[in-house]
């Protein structure tokens, strides 16, 4: 069965202790009909979405315990991880202004077209605004208690080491979404070729996405798979160090994917990265090889909202020319430095073909 078999296989599961997880404490938390469209919200918020997270903590449990990977069952932290995942996209996209998502209206857009409905007083985009930080807040809820269900089933040991590590984990994303928008207010002169730095592009990758997206969901179930944390504390130094560079890919796929992809399977409109003003490593390198006047016209669309069609057309060329083929070998740099990495470990064959082929899903996506 290939790697992405078990995925197709391991998923209905994953939704089902996701969607289990969120009903549950909505109905622990006293959810009632005064707040439907809250609850609408929050269960909307983790319908769709590739479960890689998830995914990755089955394949970190099958390497520490040796079981086949179609026959993990890991419905609390399942849960967990796509639970925070949730949490964070809705506070991402109340940050971003971002009214779409997987081609559906965001929850802070949904709140606010509810209150122009009702005809409340106030202002209706201040409403959605707050109502979803809200969401988010209470997906972020479900995710602790579902990691608390989850380290309830480990050892002492194992449990310590689970907790600290899914503590980390959003805390690290708090502090790479920080940086991400420091980044986006720093002004930008079009007669600088270093006014963008690749690796403070990369610092932001790795905080905000790599670490968080693929490292520690693999680590986290590795602890779970574990019998005891000094009999898997070598393998959790070996997967970070073949994961870290693929996770850093994945996330610059994602930023291809953010001004390439094809809206009618990313859910996103077209150069979205480019209206929110994401100073991604795609667009270093693309600054880097531009000419001033070039610039410029990347500077007039870098978080205008307002750009038009043929604007972000323009822009999206600049990219194409300048910057694409030098990010595509950055991805490939990346995905060969993890293959070294895991030409070096102690694995049997299966267990190299199923990380290679996780390579592949994880940086050859198209969505």
């Amino acid at each position: 069965m290939t790697l992405s078999d078990s995925f197709a296989t391991l998923r209905p599961s994953i939704d089902e202790a996701t969607a289990s997880s969120l009903a549950h404490l909505l109905t622990r938390a006293g959810a009632s009909d005064r707040s439907e469209e809250f609850s609408r919200a929050v269960l909307a918020s983790v319908s769709g979405g590739k479960r890689f997270r998830a995914l990755m903590a089955h394949v970190g449990y099958a390497l520490s315990s040796g079981t086949p990977l179609e026959e993990v069952s890991l419905p609390h932290l399942s849960a967990a991880l796509e639970l925070y995942q949730a949490s964070a996209l809705v506070h991402d996209d109340i940050i971003d202004k971002a009214d779409e998502r997987r081609g559906m209206p965001t929850p802070h857009r949904t709140l606010a077209d509810h209150h122009a409905g009702q005809s409340w007083i106030g202002s209706s985009t201040d409403f959605g605004r707050h109502s979803a930080i809200l969401v988010g807040d209470f997906l972020f809820s479900a995710a602790t208690a579902a990691a608390d269900e989850q380290a309830l089933t480990l050892r002492e040991d194992c449990a310590r080491a689970f907790t600290r590590r899914f503590a980390d984990m959003h805390a690290e994303v708090a502090l790479g979404q920080y940086l991400d928008i420091t980044a986006e207010q720093t002004p930008l002169d079009p007669a600088r070729t270093d006014a963008l730095s690749m690796s403070d592009s990369l610092e932001v990758a790795l905080h905000k996405s790599a670490h968080y997206s693929v490292v520690h969901p693999a680590l986290l179930g590795a602890i779970c798979g574990a019998s005891s944390f000094d009999g898997v504390a070598t393998l959790l130094d070996v997967l970070e160090t073949i994961l870290t560079p693929w996770g850093l890919a994945f996330q610059l796929r994602d930023d291809d994917l953010g001004v390439f992809g094809d809206p009618a399977v990313t859910g996103k409109p077209a150069g979205d990265d480019l209206r929110e003003g994401k100073r991604t490593a795609l667009l270093a390198l693309t600054w880097e090889a531009s000419s001033p006047d070039e610039r410029r016209a990347l500077t007039d669309v870098l978080g205008v909202a307002e750009a038009s069609a043929r604007q972000i057309a323009a822009a999206t060329e600049i990219v194409e020319c300048n910057g694409r083929a030098a990010h595509e070998a950055e991805i490939a740099r990346l995905v060969a430095d993890g293959e070294a990495a895991l030409d070096t470990c102690d694995f049997d064959e299966d267990a190299r073909a199923m990380l290679r082929e996780l390579c592949a899903i994880l940086t050859a996506r198209r969505a």
